[in-house]
């Protein structure tokens, strides 16, 4: 049985936690930058974000102005990915920082490439949705009767305006999740973090919006930190994740985090 003082400790950790979920200071401007970037993970001076938000506001008048000359939305849409790729996305690192992008290294994953794309998309008026996967997401943009794939990882080929094509990279995704999931399944671990050994292998397929977009962010870089042994940071990060966007996998994360935080 633990000892009184250390249940206490816990208890005041968790509702601290809690507090710096909700109270956090998180940037405000001209943009909605804020929904993923936080003043209390990310190091930035307020000279630094509003240049920040300057780049964006600047790209995506830009954009507006070539979306007013072009007739096609197709060809509009094919000219925002490569050009937002250029300017932003430069160095595919795994489980980067939001921030990342508008810095000199210019680092994206497909969460926080795909957010800079579903932004852009959103402030110019366009339909979109997040197709959520096991160890993806990527953008699907619905206009003049048809769907248009984004995939931030690619950029080279990563736009699509063909169906079959964007079935098929669909399907690559699933059987890469399923497979690896099956592997874990063989190692008695869940893909989401569920208790115990599991009774059968299924993958994750959600359509959901940019809140629960920034609510992925943030479950990534919980895991990140909870790889780094940074426990702390970790459960720190999926309480924020689980506040934007409680889906059972980050639900399931949180309790896990917790446990292996105050196992000892």
């Amino acid at each position: 049985m633990k000892p009184i003082a250390k249940i206490v400790g816990i208890v005041l950790f968790m509702l601290l936690s809690q507090l710096e979920g909700v109270y956090a200071t998180i940037p405000t401007g001209e943009t909605k930058l804020g929904l993923f970037i936080r003043d209390d993970f990310d190091e930035f001076t307020v000279e630094e974000y509003a240049s920040f938000e300057a780049r964006y506001i600047d790209m995506l008048a830009k954009l507006k102005e070539k979306d007013e000359m072009i007739q096609s939305d197709e060809v509009f849409l094919k000219h925002l990915f490569y050009k937002v790729h250029r300017k932003f996305l430069k160095v595919y690192e795994k489980q980067a920082l939001f921030s990342e992008i508008f810095q000199q290294s210019g680092k994206y994953d497909c969460v926080t490439g795909s957010a800079l794309l579903a932004l852009f998309l959103d402030d110019l008026g366009y339909k979109y949705h997040v197709v959520e996967m096991d160890y993806h997401v990527f953008l699907i943009v619905e206009s003049e009767g048809k769907e248009f794939l984004m995939e931030a990882t690619d950029p080279l080929n990563g736009f699509s305006a063909d169906a079959k094509e964007i079935e098929e990279r669909s399907e690559i995704v699933r059987m890469d999740a399923k497979r690896i999931n099956e592997e874990l399944a063989l190692a008695g671990v869940s893909s989401d973090f569920s208790m115990g050994k599991p009774n059968k292998v299924s993958i994750i397929e959600n359509y959901v919006g940019m809140k629960e977009l920034a609510g992925l962010h943030y479950y990534n870089q919980s895991l990140k930190a909870f790889n780094a042994e940074d426990l702390r940071t970790a459960y720190q990060y999926i309480v924020i994740a689980q506040g934007i966007y409680p889906s059972k996998r980050i639900k399931n994360a949180s309790s896990f985090i917790f446990a292996m935080a105050f196992s000892n």
